[in-house]
């Protein structure tokens, strides 16, 4: 499977703002940064992803790269490792290369009897204040961040890890928003 062209069409599809504009400018980039005596916090990338896109790139330059395992990190154990970055400066993002999980905030891929769904978890480390401006929201955001999930679910450690935190956040009654294919493309 040629994981680099899946990822090339995702952050293709996946290239659109939530709003016009950049939306972190009306919050100061809430989500891409750490808090006066907040643990350095990072992100998860998707399995192949760093790999894919990002190794080698002027974006990897400004990064902290860890390799987690299963056995120190709950991640299921058929996926083995993802990795784990922490951006240095988080003002000095290259948007272009950003990763998935950043394009994709504040929706998550969901997985239930086999179908895709976006969600907006409840319990979130970052609020999103567009959250509750949802009539803001730009409807080829949502469709674009669905159809850039259908590609990405195609490799199966990435729907291996869709499905194994969409029931974590199932179990959990984590889901405050969920919308279906046919709600996105009507």
């Amino acid at each position: 499977m040629d994981y680099k062209s899946i990822y090339e069409k995702a952050y293709e599809l996946m290239d659109v703002q939530l709003i016009d504009g950049d939306c972190g400018k009306l919050c100061n980039h809430h989500c891409c940064r750490t808090y006066d005596g907040e643990e350095k916090m990072g992100i998860y990338l998707m399995p192949y992803e760093y790999e894919s896109m990002l190794r080698n790139s002027e974006f990897s330059e400004n990064l902290k790269v860890e390799r987690h395992t299963s056995f120190e990190y709950d991640i299921p154990h058929n996926i083995g490792y993802v990795h784990y970055i922490y951006c240095e400066d988080e003002f000095g993002c290259f948007r272009h290369l950003r990763p998935i999980q950043c394009r994709t905030y504040p929706f998550e891929p969901h997985m239930e009897k086999g179908k895709l769904y976006l969600i907006i978890e409840k319990d979130q480390i970052h609020n999103c204040p567009l959250i509750d401006k949802m009539d803001q929201w730009r409807e080829e955001f949502i469709r674009r961040i669905y159809l850039g999930w259908k590609e990405l679910i195609k490799i199966k450690k990435v729907r291996l890890m869709v499905e194994f935190d969409s029931k974590q956040r199932y179990d959990s009654n984590n889901i405050k928003i969920k919308l279906s294919e046919s709600d996105i493309l009507i």
